[in-house]
């Protein structure tokens, strides 16, 4: 489970910085130097969020977890599966 909560806490972190880009561009017709800054703190922000993603990941490797992300996995679990073909009689 710890995993799961590492991961999702790396994509609520680049969550935010995406808001906070697109707050930048709002905030760059305004005043431009203002827009700038939040710009280049909302990709410092994604550089974390990716930065954690990653460390998650290596540390699922090496605790001995079956793959190195954990969401191919639950992908695979809940893919829907074809309906079977039924054969009239």
């Amino acid at each position: 489970m710890e995993f799961e909560i590492g991961y999702l806490l790396s994509l609520i972190l680049i969550g935010i910085s995406f808001l906070g880009f697109f707050l930048a561009l709002m905030i760059d017709e305004i005043n431009k130097a203002k827009g700038i800054v939040m710009c280049i703190l909302s990709l410092i922000l994604f550089g974390l969020g990716v930065y954690s993603y990653i460390v998650v990941g290596q540390w699922q490797k090496m605790k001995g977890g079956k793959d190195i992300n954990r969401l191919n996995y639950y992908l695979n679990i809940y893919r829907e599966s074809p309906l079977p073909e039924i054969m009239p009689y």
